[in-house]
């Protein structure tokens, strides 16, 4: 027998209408494994992949996902994907910005007047324009939530990866490049930003560097793998539910983490947990046990983090608002009760021991 959660239409609709969100769903969301690079792609990162151009715009991946800066990413060579918990929303890196610093006094990248003929696009909030083929490639590719802004003007640039000169145009989180040695499909290619940043800064550590031989080791490094309630000397196995927004299943003897919304540990967001309330060796069937200022213990690969009990609510099912992303890091364990009738949803919430 497996629980089912439902989430109200509300709910659903909201998590939907953020900027970059993609529909979640188990089989797009599965975990893959690049042979071409050795590093996985899965759940969030992966839908967010797959709709926005996939291999030609991001490259393949070139990390396992780790913590940079509080949230969840993972480097593509020409990309870099972050995980807004707070929002469960995915979105590139602002890596056009960053090779950009130190541009700024270049012509091209100062702000231009507005055209007096409507020649293209041109964008307030940078005070760039964008025209031609740069502009049909940015509107049918993705647009704002894939690129940002432009930040520069076209011009002529030396490639560091092969020498040559070509057109460019740099936005907030890309650098179009003009290749008209490609078919007309592939004349407007991304520049290799994700490469060139960790090949500069070496953010990555060298565990998510390392090449994989299995793609269930996908987000190994920051999803949670175990529970435990000192208090109640127990302990119990994390695994990974259904990666959809409407339904999530949870197996018998285990908790699962819940994908589509999910914060984790460390970072911002509501890392919802939950499992069933009738298997006692379970740490969920002890869970109204819990009181205020109890202890649980979350295992990430091979290092706990903390958190004490601040709240503990008795709802309906379709009281489904505790799942929704918090703004700062939150744990949130849910079961069914009572015993044989689980008309009602146990949740307890905690935050971080710091």
């Amino acid at each position: 027998m497996r629980m089912r959660l439902w989430l109200t239409g509300i709910f659903f609709l909201t998590l939907l209408l953020n900027t970059g969100q993609a529909q979640a769903d188990t089989a797009n969301g599965k975990p893959l494994l690049f042979p071409e690079t050795g590093h996985t792609l899965a759940y969030s990162f992966r839908v967010f992949w797959q709709q926005n151009g996939g291999l030609d715009i991001f490259g393949y991946p070139i990390t396992e996902v780790f913590v940079e800066n509080g949230r969840p990413v993972q480097y593509f060579e020409r990309a870099r994907f972050e995980w807004f918990g707070e929002l469960a929303l995915t979105q590139g890196g602002l890596l056009g910005r960053w090779i950009a610093a130190d541009k700024q006094d270049q012509p091209p990248f100062k702000p231009v007047p507005p055209p007096a003929a409507p020649v293209g696009n041109f964008f307030p909030e940078t005070g760039h324009t964008l025209s031609f083929g740069f502009l049909n490639f940015w509107k049918a590719r993705g647009g704002l939530p894939v690129y940002g802004y432009p930040i520069s003007e076209e011009f002529q640039e030396l490639n560091p990866a092969d020498g040559k000169v070509y057109t460019v145009q740099y936005f907030e989180r890309a650098r179009f490049e003009y290749h008209p040695e490609n078919p007309v499909a592939y004349e407007v290619q991304l520049g290799h930003l994700g490469r060139q940043y960790l090949d500069k800064n070496q953010s990555a550590p060298p565990v998510a560097l390392a090449k994989v031989q299995d793609a269930g080791n996908a987000w190994d490094r920051v999803r949670p793998t175990n529970i435990k309630m000192p208090r109640l000397n127990l302990d119990t196995e994390v695994v990974e539910g259904g990666f959809t927004f409407n339904v999530w299943d949870v197996p018998r003897y285990t908790a699962v983490h819940y994908w589509p919304v999910s914060g984790f540990p460390r970072t911002p967001g509501n890392l919802v947990i939950a499992g069933h309330s009738g298997f006692r060796d379970t740490i969920f069937h002890h869970l109204p046990k819990a009181v205020l200022g109890d202890e649980i213990i979350v295992r990430v690969g091979d290092e706990d983090t903390r958190y004490t009990i601040t709240e503990i609510m008795t709802l309906l099912p379709e009281n489904s608002w505790v799942m929704s992303p918090t703004t700062t890091e939150t744990l949130t364990l849910i079961t069914c009760i009572p015993l044989e009738i689980y008309s009602h949803r146990l949740v307890v919430r905690a935050v971080p021991l710091r």
